[in-house]
């Protein structure tokens, strides 16, 4: 199954040409100093340098404007944020009411005066499929188009129709398909047809003249949607199901263009719908946010003593906007980085500009014996059960969306635990279960043939008027034509025997299963858990076909059963 629930990708390798990097920073860059972004040559031929980025949370740093922005600040030519010169324009993106449940979000930003040559597109490509399938999550979570601007009829609109609702030729071929017929065709569509397949309605871009320009995430008209070397202006959109990942992507691909000496203009666009930017908002959104942390951090964490001027001079060579430094250091995060979530990412970026050669070693005070906990023997146990019983194992990450927790599952969420100033909508809560993360994962997988019989077992989070408290759990799921409760309570069975476990099982309700197919698990006197069939409203809320069943189980409170002689 594929790992669309699994944390962790790759690092990325870019293409670079030299002689354009150099004109990009404005001198000879030393290879050395590519520590800067973090990356290292994995090799050349001639001028093409291939350059892996050793992070994947630095989608900016994805593309040679982007590596030669940073190295401008390195080496002192610039300081601070870089500016970004962008008109204000009256174009017009329009979203549809009717899209809201399959691919809500929308930006773009116009862009002029570009001289488009065979490298640059090259360039522009590679940082379009290297943004889209590395922090787009493969086209799911985001994806982008370019077009040509001078052939577009404005507003343009984006929504939802049938999938037999409209035809045109897309990009690559020289014949007309319906959006049903290009994800049976199209290599485009077989590859990334599944993100739009669960919806009876599917995502069109269209402007005023209905011409197509996209079907998004897949694949352009071949009409707007080609860009050739020759042209100058282009228009780029980007569709996706964050609003936040949107923007950020919105403010990298436009930075990237701005460097390569386009002339930006904005494009507004205007939801039926509030969100948290407002009905109607133009984009590119350069936000301006700030973090602020206590100076002796940097000496706790670096062992450098600083004074202010030299803080201000590193911070400033990381491209940060240094606004005050006293007790406290604040300063403003580029408007193209979502990866600056604490001080400590700040004073990571202040040790890169000061130089890692020029910290001196340590020497070892002590050392010990590492053994894993007895709990940790006991998860993994449980694991290798659950494996054992013909289940997968799928890693999720513990912050998720209020609708995906509790909504989608038909509860209340009383007990969530909600993220202040979230940096993105689909992380603005602390898992409370572990069953939502299995019908998410089950959800981005309905391309995988059945039967599919997964389990997770990981960290959730509660709250209640006295404390919170994290606990483990695990939950299992399996999803077929003839799934039910009989399947699932022979796994939950075989699985609390292996343990030694005597359990019974006590009649129940739940809003995620379906009356009279629940119970609740109980053992020595103690629930440790539920069990049953998915309810059909749940199944409909995420997109499932096929039945399902499943169980959540408290490890935490079955270890504390089972004791160290697991």
């Amino acid at each position: 199954m594929p790992a669309e629930a699994t944390i962790g990708e790759n690092m990325p390798t870019i293409e670079i040409s030299q002689k354009t990097l150099e004109k990009l920073v404005g001198r000879k860059v030393n290879y050395a100093d590519f520590e800067a972004v973090k990356g290292s040559v994995d090799s050349q031929e001639g001028e093409r340098i291939k350059l892996e980025i050793g992070d994947t949370n630095r989608p900016d740093l994805w593309s040679v404007e982007g590596v030669a922005r940073v190295l401008r600040g390195y080496y002192g030519l610039q300081k601070g944020i870089p500016k970004m010169k962008l008109k204000p324009s009256t174009k017009k993106i329009i979203v549809n009411a009717n899209i809201r449940k399959i691919r809500p979000f929308i930006a773009g930003v116009i862009a002029k005066k570009l001289k488009i040559d065979e490298d640059l597109l090259l360039d522009m490509i590679q940082l379009q499929e290297k943004v889209c399938e590395n922090y787009g999550k493969k086209r799911h979570k985001i994806s982008i188009g370019i077009y040509d601007y001078d052939k577009i009829e404005f507003p343009v609109h984006y929504k939802a129709i049938r999938p037999d609702g409209i035809k045109f030729t897309p990009l690559e071929f020289n014949k007309s398909m319906t959006l049903a017929e290009i994800l049976e065709e199209h290599p485009k569509g077989l590859q990334y047809g599944y993100i739009v397949k669960a919806h009876k309605l599917y995502p069109i871009f269209i402007d005023s003249k209905e011409d197509v320009l996209s079907f998004p995430p897949i694949i352009n008209s071949n009409y707007l949607g080609r860009v050739v070397p020759g042209m100058q202006n282009i228009f780029t959109e980007i569709t996706g199901t964050d609003m936040k990942t949107v923007l950020i992507a919105t403010n990298i691909l436009a930075q990237a263009l701005y460097d390569r000496g386009a002339s930006l203009e904005s494009v507004v666009v205007e939801y039926p719908w509030k969100t948290v930017h407002g009905g109607k908002f133009s984009t590119p959104l350069l936000f301006r946010e700030k973090i602020t942390f206590d100076k002796s951090k940097i000496e706790s964490v670096l062992g450098l003593k600083l004074v202010n001027k030299d803080i201000k001079t590193l911070l400033e060579k990381m491209q940060y906007n240094v606004l005050s430094i006293k007790d406290s250091v604040t300063v403003e995060i580029p408007y193209y980085r979502n990866d600056v979530m604490h001080g400590v990412d700040v004073i990571e970026d202040l040790a890169i500009a000061y130089g890692y050669s020029k910290f001196t070693e340590l020497e070892m005070k002590g050392f010990t014996i590492g053994k894993l906990k007895d709990f940790t023997v006991f998860v993994r146990r449980c694991k290798t059960l659950m494996a054992g019983l013909g289940f997968q194992e799928i890693l999720s990450p513990i912050l998720s969306s209020k609708p995906s927790v509790h909504d989608k599952m038909r509860t209340t969420g009383k007990e969530l635990i909600e993220i202040e100033n979230v940096m993105a909508e689909s992380y603005s809560v602390v898992r409370s279960w572990m069953l939502p993360s299995l019908m998410n994962c089950l959800s981005r997988n309905l391309h995988v043939e059945y039967p599919q019989r997964i389990f997770e077992l990981g960290e959730c989070a509660t709250r209640s008027v006295e404390d919170t408290k994290t606990v483990s759990k695990l939950a299992a799921c399996i999803s077929d034509t003839a799934a039910g409760y009989e399947q699932i309570s022979s796994a939950l069975d075989a699985f609390l025997r292996n343990l030694g476990l005597k359990y019974r099982l006590e009649e129940a309700e739940h809003g995620t299963f379906i009356k009279g197919r629940v119970a609740r698990i109980v053992v020595d006197g103690k629930g440790i858990g539920v069990i049953g069939e998915v309810h059909p409203e749940v199944l409909n809320n995420w997109g499932l076909e096929m039945p399902a069943a499943g169980f959540e189980l408290d490890i935490d409170e079955i270890y504390e059963i089972v004791g160290k002689n697991a």
